[in-house]
Formats: structure tokens, C-alpha cells, sequence
């Protein structure tokens, strides 16, 4: 199985690798830098060094020096400068006059290739500059069988490669503090830009989807404080869906409350209803009445109108009701055409005189139907909590008003 890691690590583990493989890849190009610019320094200085001997022994030689003086004032340069040494190859004129001294090679005139001065370097180790030595004319006075121009012979200058690389790992290390430093502080300005732009924000989100979960309060909108577009576009994914959501359960909520299409509560809420207005009742030491109600006539209504006058009906008698009850009564449609009502803080005398008074209400105003009077007549009954109930569940007071309703309805069938 694949391991789940936290965004926050994952970041972190991928800046730790980046900035590593980042710099192993600055610090190859640096010494790569470094090599090469430490031949071209020691180059560099190996030429310098050897004009500067080269422009002591020409002046000497220029001076009428002897061979002596000049074997002296190479003695002399070697032993004020340690580590560097100084010597003469002599060309076959030289030798013929004064004797065998070092042989000017091949090898030595293939590093000069035709150039009068010239750098080598042995292994990075020591550096070698060669500096040709040519006849003048003043030089003919001592020197015979010769011509201006002809080759004396070649100075070597030799001196040990510490003296350039010592400047150089200082600046190497300088470079490599430098992009330490830049290396650290770009790791330090991105990690903080990801704790406060993504990091946090998507801890803000995973805590809301859990409270959300916990306590399912569709009402909440997210804030997850971030000006990052992708950050942004999942908090209006998520506050839209919330809207949605929102909006959906309402409407579930409202269907399983109410009753489609009288807006009346369903007969589902009856026990909550009651449970609700039996306590107030309780508490406030104040009667509640429940009466059920059940429309005469209305299956005759049905059979000759049809099933939309029927409901028409339904519609209109709830209407009425509503107009007349007060706001703290509760109407639930039980049955197709039967009705409870909760009346919180009445009696059964005041519940009779206000239903007489409705019923009063619907035969002077009948219900027109196509042309056609349809009256809503009903029967009801009622009654009351608790004088005239032993539990607070209401099976026995529903049981009662519904008997009375019963024969309210026979004595009506009977009165006709």
C-alpha cells in the first residue's frame, strides 16, 4: 500500500531534496570554475614572476655582467625567494664558449612553440616559466660566432602552485558561504510562503469539513485567508456546495414537515407537536386542547367533482382554519381528509365555541367550484390535556377526540 503522507511533509521532503540536489549541482559547477581559473592564475603568475627575473638578469647583462656575476645573481634571487627557483638552459654558442651547462631540449623549446615566453604547468603542482633569451647587439662584445637575434638560451622560473591556491580556496569558500546563505534564506521565505498561502489554509478546510461532519450546520461558510488562485477557487467550490446543500435540506426538511399540498404539518411532526405543547402546558400550568376534525361529504365531493375539486376543497378549509386559529396553534393533516389541532393554552368549551364560529364561517362562505357551491362542512372533536389524560403521549386524548368527532359525525347523519 502506498504511504499517505501529509502535505506539509511532502513540501518540506521535496525542498529538502531540491535544495540539496541544487547545491551538489552549484558546487560541481563552481569547482569546474575554480580548476579552470586556477590554471589561468597560475599562468598568470608564473608569467609575471618570470618578466620580473627575466627584466633582473637582462639588466645585469645589459650591465657587462660576467657569466659569474650572472650565475651569483640567480644564487642570490633562489636563496631571497624559497620555493622558487631560477636556472638558465644554454644554447649551443653558450656552451661552445663557456662550457656544457643544462641542455636546452626539444621538450623545452616545444613548450615555447615559437613564442619568446611561456607558461607550463606540472600537475598542478609546480609551474614552469620559460622565458627565451636572444643576442642583442651590445651582448656581441663578449660573445662570438653569434648574431643579433640568435637564441642564448631559455630561463625557467619554477615555483610551487600553493602561492595561487591559496587565494583561490578562499574565494571558493567565500562562494560557497554566499550560496549557503542564499540557499537557506530562499528555503526559509518559500517555507513560510507555503505555511501561510497553502499550509495553513488546507488546515483551515480539513477542520471545517470535520466540524461540518460533527454537527452537520449547512449555514457555515469557509475563510481560508490565502490570495492563491487554486486555494481561492476550493473555497468557492466548497461555500457553493454548501449553499446547495444548504438549500437542498431545506427543502427535504420542509417536505418531511409539511404537508405538500395543504402546508399544513404532517402527520410525521404529531408526536413532536404534541410532546412540545404538553410540556409548555405543564410548565405554565395552562389546558391544551387536541381536536380532530373530519370534512362531511367530501369522499360524495370526489366521486361527482373529481379529485382536484376534492383537493381544492382541502386546500380552501386550511385556508380558513389558518385565518382564524392563532399563531401558536398547530394544525396536522392526520388522514386524507382529517385534521388535528393542537390548541396550546384553551380549553374544550373555548375550542367548541371556535370551531362553531369557523363552521359558522364556511356555510356563509361556501367554496365555488366550476359554477358549482360546494360547502365544507365538518365534524369535530375534542380533548383536554390534562384533565382528561393519564400520560403526556397523547394516544389517549387523540383516542377521545377522535370517538367524539365519531359521533358528532352520527348525529349529524342523523339530524339530516
Amino acid at each position: 500500500m502506498r504511504p499517505v503522507n501529509s502535505l506539509k511533509s511532502a513540501l518540506f521532503h521535496s525542498l529538502y531534496r531540491s535544495s540539496f540536489i541544487s547545491t551538489a549541482f552549484a558546487v560541481l559547477i563552481v569547482c569546474v570554475l575554480v580548476f579552470l581559473s586556477i590554471e589561468k592564475d597560475l599562468r598568470q603568475e608564473g608569467q609575471y614572476l618570470g618578466q620580473l627575473v627575466f627584466k633582473e638578469l637582462r639588466g645585469a647583462m645589459n650591465r657587462g655582467a660576467s657569466y659569474e656575476e650572472v650565475n651569483t645573481l640567480i644564487s642570490d634571487l633562489n636563496a631571497n625567494a624559497p620555493g622558487i627557483s631560477y636556472s638558465m638552459y644554454r644554447s649551443k654558442a653558450i656552451e661552445a664558449q663557456f662550457g656544457k651547462g643544462r641542455n636546452l631540449t626539444d621538450e623545452i623549446r616545444g613548450h615555447l612553440a615559437g613564442d619568446d615566453d611561456a607558461t607550463h604547468i606540472e600537475s598542478l603542482e609546480k609551474i614552469h616559466y620559460f622565458r627565451t633569451i636572444k643576442f642583442q647587439q651590445e651582448c656581441l662584445q663578449c660573445h662570438q660566432n653569434v648574431s643579433v637575434g640568435d637564441t642564448a638560451g631559455i630561463l625557467d622560473v619554477t615555483f610551487p602552485a600553493e602561492r595561487i591556491r591559496i587565494p583561490i580556496t578562499e574565494v571558493l569558500m567565500g562562494l560557497f558561504l554566499v550560496f549557503s546563505v542564499t540557499i537557506i534564506t530562499s528555503y526559509i521565505a518559500l517555507s513560510r510562503d507555503l505555511l501561510s498561502h497553502m499550509i495553513n489554509p488546507l488546515h483551515r478546510l480539513g477542520r471545517k469539513l470535520k466540524e461540518t461532519e460533527g454537527h452537520h450546520d449547512l449555514s457555515e461558510r469557509l475563510d481560508l485567508d490565502s490570495d492563491l488562485k487554486e486555494i481561492l477557487t476550493i473555497e468557492h467550490a466548497f461555500n457553493a456546495q454548501q449553499e446547495l446543500l444548504h438549500a437542498a435540506f431545506q427543502k427535504v426538511e420542509e417536505v418531511s414537515i409539511y404537508d405538500k399540498l395543504t402546508s399544513t404539518y404532517n402527520r410525521h411532526q404529531l408526536d413532536r407537536l404534541f410532546a412540545e405543547e404538553t410540556v409548555r402546558a405543564i410548565r405554565n400550568q395552562k389546558p391544551m386542547t387536541i381536536a380532530m376534525i373530519d370534512l362531511n361529504g367530501f369522499k360524495q365531493i370526489n366521486d361527482t367533482h373529481g379529485h382536484q375539486a376534492g383537493d381544492e376543497i382541502l386546500v380552501h378549509f386550511c385556508n380558513v382554519l389558518s385565518e382564524n386559529l392563532r399563531i401558536t396553534d398547530k394544525v396536522i393533516r392526520y388522514g386524507g381528509d382529517e385534521f388535528i389541532i393542537l390548541l396550546p393554552d384553551c380549553n374544550k368549551a373555548e375550542a367548541q365555541e371556535l370551531f362553531s364560529r369557523i363552521e359558522a364561517l364556511t356555510t356563509s362562505e361556501p367554496y365555488h367550484y366550476k359554477g358549482q357551491v360546494l360547502y365544507t362542512q365538518f365534524s369535530t372533536g375534542s380533548a383536554e390535556f390534562p384533565e382528561e389524560s393519564e400520560t403526556d403521549k397523547g394516544l389517549d386524548l387523540i383516542q377521545r377526540a377522535d370517538e367524539r368527532m365519531y359521533q358528532e359525525k352520527q348525529r349529524r347523519k342523523a339530524a339530516r
